[in-house]
């Protein structure tokens, strides 16, 4: 784990920022925050062959995916590099997801025009009868791609519940990574430091950043 601190020696908002390995850890103890594990019936099954959708979800070398977008494009995060990138794994059957939306619809309208890309994941396994009415629903403004088994996720070091949110600075680094529901004041702070912050140099990462390797 790569950690970098402050001129006065502390981490800047550390304990709200999780590290991959602390997410894995406090699925366990998960419970108020966000909707936890996917229910039995939402698990993917290993024995069952992959959807369309999850055959086209896969990770390429370096802290990178390409996943099938709602819109029919291929999307790879590596397009984003130059920007700060907010991504969201979610659900439809995830409260605290539905509760986040409209938090990242609103970053999406300050910070869009500012180098800022907000990005959703969804993790539901038929995107044609429960992801696309849902985001029509919801009014989703910004990007939502379709990964049903999460195979992205691995890139992150996985993830222990739902929403799931990670924020890459604008070399594709992990600054910041959350689980469960946030303020929207928890990632505008975030993006704002990201914005007047120096650029990082390799896997020097801004000061008060959490990362942890990625492959």
């Amino acid at each position: 784990m790569d950690i970098r601190r402050g001129s006065s020696g502390r981490i800047p908002g550390a304990r709200r920022r999780l590290a991959g390995p602390v997410l894995l850890l406090a699925g366990f103890l998960f419970g108020g925050l966000g909707c936890g594990a996917p229910p039995s019936d939402a698990l993917p099954d290993a024995a069952q062959p992959a959807s369309s959708a999850a055959q086209v979800a896969r990770t390429l070398p370096g802290p990178d995916f390409e996943l099938l977008g709602l819109d029919g494009e291929r999307h790879r995060l590596s397009s984003y590099r130059g920007r700060i990138v907010l991504v969201n794994y979610w659900a439809t059957w995830c409260l605290s997801c539905r509760d986040e939306i409209p938090v990242l619809n609103r970053l999406h309208e300050e910070f869009a025009n500012r180098g800022v890309a907000i990005v959703g994941v969804a993790t539901d396994e038929d995107a044609e009868t429960k992801v696309v009415p849902y985001v029509e629903k919801m009014a989703m403004a910004y990007p939502v791609l379709l990964d049903p088994q999460a195979v992205s996720a691995s890139i992150f070091g996985g993830f222990a519940g739902y929403p799931s949110t990670f924020i890459l600075d604008p070399q594709g680094l992990i600054y910041s990574s959350y689980l469960g529901a946030q303020e929207e004041k928890t990632f505008a702070d975030d993006l704002r430091y990201l914005l007047q912050a120096a650029p990082s140099e390799g896997a020097t990462l801004p000061a008060g950043a959490i990362s942890h390797p990625v492959e």
